[in-house]
């Protein structure tokens, strides 16, 4: 059975690299605590990166784009990063095994 998330929202960036500095960058975006998951990819982007954000002990009107907007402009600052795209679902839904 699926469930839905609620608190934590997970956002997915896609980025571009420079030739050569993925490995690099990979490094500095895993020093975030929010950034859970590096992924090397294949296709037009060079790795997708998972997000988990939190909305506990924010303002009350703060929204999951506010925040997500505010680490993302200190991700696109890592040296070698060239482009991004960021995926914010509006639902998520987590199979849970047992």
């Amino acid at each position: 059975m699926a469930h839905e998330m609620k608190g934590t929202y997970r956002v997915f960036i896609m980025l571009n690299t420079q030739p050569g500095l993925d490995e690099k960058v990979s490094e500095q975006l895993l020093k975030f605590k929010e950034i859970t998951e590096v992924h090397f990819i294949s296709g037009i982007y060079d790795l997708l990166v998972v997000m988990e954000v939190s909305l506990h002990g924010r303002a009350i009107f703060t929204t999951i784009q506010e925040i997500s907007q505010l680490l993302i402009q200190k991700i696109r600052k890592i040296n070698g990063i060239r482009d991004t795209n960021t995926l914010l679902p509006f639902r998520s839904l987590i199979k849970h095994t047992s």
